[in-house]
């Protein structure tokens, strides 16, 4: 059954994702997002992003400090994307597409767990 589950999350995924992105583009997503793709499956980020931000993608704490569905700040952005996907440094979590964002939350929890999260982390 989670293999049915996680092959319905994959497909889901990927029709959002080819709605913007030519069949190289998700290629290239997959394989580049593959080493830690397993460190969260879908239900388990939904439960994070669902703590952290409500499941709102472009959420901003009342400081402004925290930003996106996973409310990362900015120095933690930037060393995650320097770390697994460069091009993602110096953005915004908020104007960043969906799947990136949870392409970074999967990165972030491959190198810390929950220890970046320490309420919503405990959800998971």
């Amino acid at each position: 059954m989670k293999n049915k589950t996680w092959l319905i999350a994959i497909a889901f995924g990927l029709s959002v994702v080819s709605a913007a992105c030519t069949p190289q583009q998700i290629v290239w997503f997959l394989d580049i997002t593959e080493p830690t793709r397993h460190e969260l499956n879908n239900e388990e980020l939904h439960r994070l992003r669902i703590c952290e931000s409500t499941d709102n993608y472009r959420a901003v704490s009342p400081s402004g400090t925290y930003r996106g569905a996973y409310q990362f700040n900015q120095p933690t952005w930037d060393g995650v994307a320097n770390r697994h996907y460069p091009w993602l440094i110096g953005s915004d979590p908020v104007d960043v597409e969906p799947w990136w964002q949870d392409a970074m939350a999967r990165a972030l929890w491959s190198e810390r767990g929950a220890q970046p999260w320490p309420v919503c982390g405990k959800r998971v």
